[in-house]
């Protein structure tokens, strides 16, 4: 860690004189607001046709939020479950978790052998943007995007000149965190790097009396470049290194009397190693009306598990991507500005799983390509279209062509925008389900056929109060064909039509120069193909924020309401094949967390945040506990 921190500031260090020179650097461009994930190519805004929510980091300061996973809890359409802090998992519109693609800086960051990507407190402290796009993906961003993308962007040099920072934070759970960055953006290009690591002792999450804490320990490095190497050809790359290292317990696999019993204090602790990373090149064509966009990018991904120190069993992820995307500006203007634009994408995919246990063969591959065509389309009238298709090309199972189209109206006075979409998408067995095995308990079955979905959604767009507020309503419904259950000893698809169905609000209003309001609910059916709820998707989630300034404007206090009802568990004890665990009703419940910020300087801010105000006993998933009250104080420092 020490040797891999000491090079990249070497580097880092070594370029930017070639990138921060003497000469005047330009002023920052204000373009219009993209979504950077909606497309084939960035979608303005308002012309995106689906529901979509973007957290910045200034709304992740304010809210001290500190790691993506509690970012996420109160956008609407989601469902974010905790079994400990280390493992965290997110299910979009009743989707599962392998329904929903994590991007980071662009690179596909689920595992091929689970199939989606464990947060374990994944930090903030170094995230720039998250996009969280709602609906199926899957024409624009391939297999396993059928519920929705969290499109994650860490720090970049956007600003001219030379800049640096970090923070401290230490707070209950024996927790301590620190972070530092240093960026340069110059006249042609510009690099940042950026490291977090944070250190908590946790809880136990078997309640056991004298029984051992969960710890959880972070380290982040992320380093980012572009240079423009003439007047229409650019390129650029991203790396991303994680280090973890976490402690859990196991469970009981006999008859419990209670969710207290379910958890059992054990010695098991876990190291996990991810890298990312991505090299890009632009070129322009045509005097700009056309551009070419190469992208090679991969993940390696490895866990390796300890009882009590001793090796219990290991597995490792691979993924190796390159991807050309061509966008034509059709209307023939620059392709970066033009309102009628066409783009194709050509992909090839190589995933790789490794494992310890095993039956037959540890180690498996799988190949996949495709070709993606997309249309955009903004008119006059205000009218803004996507449309796409793609068919993709597999060598383990059948291949499957997905589509989508969605649009955007905004009527002529502007404060209302109507929106339609609907698509179809697709989402592979997972290589634990295929191959997967553990001793006495679970064997994959190599025959699973890739799950179908059909969604569609309906939305409106409305600012009122002199542009103040901003309201969003989305109704929205899915059907799955084939969809891939756990059962006692195995995987298997099951016959007959898995439904979601609900809708989502979203609420933003400047009350005052100094009082920012802001509400998110979600209501959510969620059905089994026997019309049993889903475990993990409540029907009722509501969010509350409310952000105070004082001290003109040197200072604010925000406080987070979060409320959930009618939320399932599955009981996963003393469950044999064919039976399925029993699905159990959770206890409603509210969490109330509190942030406050103070500028003592120009580039000196003081910090504190409680995390669960009233210290309320919660639960996510069946037999796991949230985090009691917790308080941190902290500095951040930026120049």
């Amino acid at each position: 860690m020490f040797r891999t921190t000491v090079s990249l500031i070497a580097i880092t260090a070594a370029l930017l004189p070639v990138i921060v020179s003497a000469e005047e650097v330009p002023e920052t461009v204000i373009l219009d607001q993209v979504v950077l994930s909606g497309g084939l190519s960035p979608v303005v805004e308002s012309a995106y046709g689906r529901a979509y929510t973007v957290l910045t980091a200034e709304d992740l300061q304010q809210r001290r939020v500190t790691t993506v996973q509690d970012a996420l809890r109160t956008v609407p359409g989601l469902s974010v479950t905790s079994t400990g802090e280390s493992l965290t998992s997110i299910r979009i519109r009743g989707g599962e978790t392998n329904h929903v693609l994590v991007l980071i800086d662009g690179v596909e960051a689920n595992s091929p052998g689970s199939g989606d990507y464990t947060f374990s407190g994944m930090l903030a402290e170094d995230i720039e943007r998250i996009e969280v796009l709602r609906g199926p993906q899957s024409t624009i961003h391939g297999a396993n995007a059928a519920s929705g993308v969290i499109s994650i962007t860490t720090r970049q040099a956007r600003t001219p000149g030379l800049h640096y920072g970090g923070t401290v934070e230490v707070g209950g759970l024996g927790t301590r965190t620190a972070s530092a960055y240093v960026q340069a953006r110059g006249e042609r290009g510009g690099i940042s790097l950026s490291a977090v690591s944070r250190r908590s002792d946790g809880e136990d999450t078997s309640r056991t009396p004298g029984g051992d804490t969960d710890f959880n320990d972070h380290d982040t490095l992320g380093l980012t470049g572009s240079y423009e190497l003439t007047d229409g050809i650019s390129a650029g790359f991203t790396l991303r290194r994680r280090w973890q290292e976490y402690g859990y317990d196991g469970t009981s696999w006999t008859a419990v009397d209670s969710p207290d019993d379910y958890v059992i204090d054990t010695p098991f602790t876990a190291k996990r190693n991810e890298t990312y990373g991505s090299l890009w090149l632009e070129a322009e064509a045509l005097e700009g009306r056309f551009l070419h966009r190469f992208v090679l990018s991969g993940s390696n991904q490895t866990a390796d598990h300890f009882n009590a120190g001793v090796p219990d069993y290991d597995d490792a992820s691979r993924l190796r991507d390159i991807k050309y995307t061509g966008s034509w500006a059709l209307d023939g203007g620059h392709v970066r500005d033009a309102q009628q634009k066409l783009s194709v994408a050509l992909q090839a995919k190589r995933e790789t799983y490794e494992t310890s246990n095993a039956y037959g063969a540890n180690r498996y591959e799988r190949d996949s390509k495709s070709v993606a065509l997309e249309y955009q389309g903004q008119f006059d009238n205000g009218l803004g279209i996507q449309a796409g298709l793609r068919r993709s090309f597999n060598d383990v199972f059948r291949d499957a062509t997905t589509w989508s189209i969605a649009g955007a109206w905004a009527l002529p006075d502007r404060d209302l925008r109507l929106r339609a979409a609907a698509g179809k998408a697709t989402v592979n067995p997972t290589m634990f389900e295929l191959y997967g095995y553990t001793s006495g308990t679970y064997r994959g079955n190599p025959d699973l056929r890739p799950e179908t979905s059909h969604s569609y959604e309906l939305g409106v767009d409305w600012t009122f109060a002199e542009g103040r507020a901003n309201l969003g309503a989305t109704l929205f419904t899915s059907k799955i064909e084939d969809m891939i259950t756990g059962a006692g000893t195995t995987s298997q698809n099951i016959s007959g039509t898995s439904t979601r169905k609900g809708f989502e609000l979203e609420l933003d209003y400047d009350a005052t120069d100094w009082l920012r309001l802001g509400a998110t609910y979600t209501y959510m059916d969620a059905r089994t193909e026997d019309g049993k709820p889903v475990p993990r998707q409540p029907r009722h989630q509501l969010g509350l924020r409310a952000t105070a300034d004082f001290a003109q404007g040197r200072g604010s206090v925000t406080a987070d309401l979060r409320y959930v009802a009618d939320n399932y568990g599955q009981e996963w004890f003393n469950t044999v094949w064919p039976a399925i665990p029993a699905t159990t009703k959770l206890p409603d419940f509210v969490t109330v967390n509190l942030a406050a910020q103070y500028d003592l300087t120009d580039n000196l801010r003081l910090t504190g945040r409680v995390v669960n105000l009233f210290d309320e006993d919660y639960s996510e998933a069946w037999g796991y506990y949230g985090q009691g009250r917790t308080a941190y104080v902290g500095l951040t420092a930026q120049w």
